[in-house]
C-alpha cells in the first residue's frame, strides 16, 4: 500500500493533513467520553475556529505564504517502520513522498486527479468522496474557512480529549461524513479530531491527536500527530518546514499515472 501523508497537520494540515500523513490518513469517534461540565455558555463553532486562527498567529500570518514544504518522519511502532517524508503544497495541490528502502512511494493531487504510485510502480486513482477529502487536505488555508467544508457544525459540550478539557465540535461535512473536533478550552489550540475511516477502507473509529505546537514561520503548528485507526497507531513528526519554494511543475502527473488514466 502506498504511504500517504495527510492534512492532518492540516489538521493543524496542512494537515492532512496537512495532514494531512501517511497510509491514506484519516478523516466517527473513538474520543474519551468523560464529559466535563461547562460553567459558561458554550461559544459558537465559528468563535472557536476563529480563536484557533488567532492563537496560532492570526489570519495574516496564515496568508503570508503561497506554498509550504514539510519534511517529516513517519513511524508505525507495531511494524517497526520509520520512513522520511516530504510534502509540497501550493494552490490547492499536493505531492507527498515517502522514502522507503524499496524506493519512493508517491501520492498527489493536481486539482483534478488524486493518485498514488507505490515503490513497485503500482498506480491507484481515487474517486468520489475520497477525492473531496484529499482536496480538503491539500488546502493549506483550511483553518481560515473550515465551515466551507461543512453542512453543519456546532459546539455540543466540553469534553476531555487527550487530557485536555476541550470544546467539542461535531459536524457533518459536505460529503456526508461526521467529523468531531476538539479545541483546548484554555489555550484555544486544536487538540484532535475523531472520525470514521470505514468508508475509505480503514478500520472504523479513528482519532488524530495534535501535540508539541511550535512556531514555524510565524504560525503555530503541531509538530507531532498521533493517529489511531482501530488498533493501528502511527506517529508523524515534523522535522523542517520551508515556505514559498514550491514550483508548479512538481505537481505534474507522473507518466505511469497518465498512462493509467488513459486506460481508466
Amino acid at each position: 500500500m502506498p504511504l500517504r501523508l495527510s492534512g492532518a497537520t492540516r489538521g493543524a494540515a496542512v494537515l492532512l493533513a496537512c495532514a494531512i500523513v501517511i497510509l491514506s490518513l484519516l478523516s466517527g469517534s473513538n474520543a474519551t467520553r468523560a464529559a466535563t461540565a461547562a460553567v459558561d455558555p458554550l461559544p459558537s463553532a465559528q468563535n472557536v475556529l476563529d480563536r484557533f486562527v488567532h492563537v496560532t498567529g492570526g489570519r495574516d500570518a496564515w496568508l503570508r505564504h503561497k506554498s509550504i514544504t514539510i519534511h517529516g518522519r513517519y513511524q508505525v511502532p507495531a511494524r517497526n517502520l520509520e520512513v522520511g517524508t516530504v510534502s509540497y503544497t501550493k494552490g490547492g495541490k499536493v505531492l507527498q513522498i515517502a522514502r522507503l528502502a524499496a524506493g519512493n512511494s508517491l501520492s498527489g493531487y493536481d486539482g483534478h486527479t488524486a493518485w498514488d504510485l507505490d515503490a513497485d510502480g503500482k498506480v491507484s486513482i481515487h474517486e468520489g468522496d475520497e477525492v473531496k477529502s484529499i482536496a480538503r487536505d491539500a488546502d493549506m488555508y483550511y483553518h481560515l474557512h473550515v465551515m466551507d467544508y461543512f453542512h453543519t457544525m456546532e459546539v455540543i459540550d466540553v469534553q476531555e480529549f487527550n487530557g485536555h478539557p476541550c470544546y467539542h465540535l461535531k459536524g457533518v461535512n459536505n460529503w456526508g461524513k461526521v467529523n468531531e473536533q476538539f479545541y483546548d478550552r484554555q489555550s484555544g489550540l486544536l487538540i484532535g479530531y475523531a472520525f470514521n475511516t470505514a468508508w475509505r477502507g480503514g478500520n472504523g473509529a479513528a482519532t488524530a491527536t495534535f501535540e508539541d505546537y511550535r512556531d514555524f514561520g510565524g504560525v503555530l503548528m503541531a509538530a507531532k500527530t498521533i493517529t489511531r485507526d482501530g488498533n493501528s497507531l502511527s506517529v508523524f513528526s515534523i522535522t523542517l518546514i520551508s515556505y514559498d519554494d514550491v514550483d508548479d511543475s512538481i505537481f505534474a502527473l507522473p507518466q505511469p499515472v497518465r498512462e493509467r488514466l488513459l486506460r481508466h
